[in-house]
């Protein structure tokens, strides 16, 4: 975090012809992403953000959720693209995706609804693997 807190990093950052790339066509990418799933095409969200510095598991996926919503999709489109239509695209969706009964169930437990404000994915009250909670951090 002081890293990316870094006055220095951050200038370097700004002048980085690759983020200025990514930052000039992300408006490009949000249309695409409305028109392919208008089209039909099933949407997956990925987690391809971990494993760079400035890249943190977790956090940028609820962001990938809110760019969604503001590219077009509803919030359930967002949440099926990180859900059943990423179980689709992994060929897996009758193992995992959707809640049902005989299927490996990884979930959150949320105390505000995301429909209402994708944001809310953010509410996390309790996280499930395997159908077991994990136990929360003690603090």
């Amino acid at each position: 975090m002081a890293r990316m807190q870094d006055p220095k990093y951050q200038e370097k950052m700004r002048a980085d012809p690759g983020a200025r790339w990514y930052k000039e066509h992300l408006p490009i990418a949000m249309r695409n992403l409305k028109k392919l799933s208008d089209a039909g095409v099933v949407i997956a969200m990925g987690t391809d953000s971990g494993g760079g510095p400035g890249r943190f598991q977790g956090y940028f996926e609820h962001l990938e959720l809110e760019y969604e919503t503001k590219a077009g999709l509803s919030p359930m489109q967002a949440l099926v693209s990180a859900t059943g239509g990423a179980a689709k695209a992994l060929n897996i969706s009758k193992q995992a995706g959707t809640l049902e009964k005989g299927k490996q169930a990884d979930f959150l437990v949320l105390s505000a609804n995301p429909l209402d404000d994708i944001k809310n994915t953010r509410s996390i009250e309790s996280v499930w693997i395997g159908g077991v909670r994990v136990p929360a951090k003690k603090q």
